[in-house]
């Protein structure tokens, strides 16, 4: 008899002991989460390309013709937006739109961001590859993507925004430009097509 009574209490703790690892084997205890991204754009942009900073040099308010529109005579500062790994397949072409805060007097050009800045001044924004004017809010015309990588290249001028006023002697009465800082900013989409 104690032979029996030694054997059962074992087969008993091995039964529990067998049922607690097979619930451990099926335990529910956490969650995996699989994110990410599919896209169709032709290309990535340049990470130098993403952020700039364009210094437009100094200017006098002498440089510029007393008209509104009247770009600085001082030459334009060019820069690149640079795309790279582009496929040609998918897409073909791509075209660049400029946003940001616009002047007050023209909302085609930007306007100047923060404190103590120059008044009378914006920022035109062109196509270095026709000279033409590219207005905030409006898509270039279409550059074609070559396989690999692609630069576009740009212009930013200092434009009159306001006329001095001039007495009937032809005297400057009162200035049409101010004097200080030059801050704006332009974010840039591009779409592939």
């Amino acid at each position: 008899m104690f032979v029996r009574s030694i054997k059962y209490p074992a087969i008993s703790c091995a039964a529990l002991l067998a049922s607690f690892m097979m619930t451990a084997v099926h335990a529910a205890d956490g969650q995996i989460e699989f994110t990410g991204v599919v896209n169709d754009n032709a290309c990535t942009i340049n990470s130098q390309s993403v952020t700039q900073a364009v210094d437009m040099g100094q200017v006098r308010i002498a440089d510029f013709p007393n008209t509104v529109g009247a770009l600085s005579t001082v030459e334009a500062t060019p820069f690149s937006i640079s795309l790279e790994n582009c496929s040609g397949p998918t897409m073909r072409n791509a075209t660049v739109k400029f946003s940001g805060q616009p002047a007050a007097t023209d909302a085609t050009v930007l306007g100047m961001v923060g404190s103590n800045q120059v008044s009378g001044l914006g920022i035109q924004i062109a196509d270095a590859r026709t000279g033409a004017k590219l207005p905030l809010n409006t898509e270039s015309t279409a550059y074609t993507l070559r396989p690999s990588n692609n630069t576009f290249d740009f212009t930013a001028s200092y434009v009159r925004l306001v006329a001095d006023t001039v007495n009937t002697d032809g005297d400057v009465t009162a200035r049409g430009i101010g004097t200080g800082r030059v801050n704006a900013v332009a974010t840039f989409d591009i779409t592939y097509r």
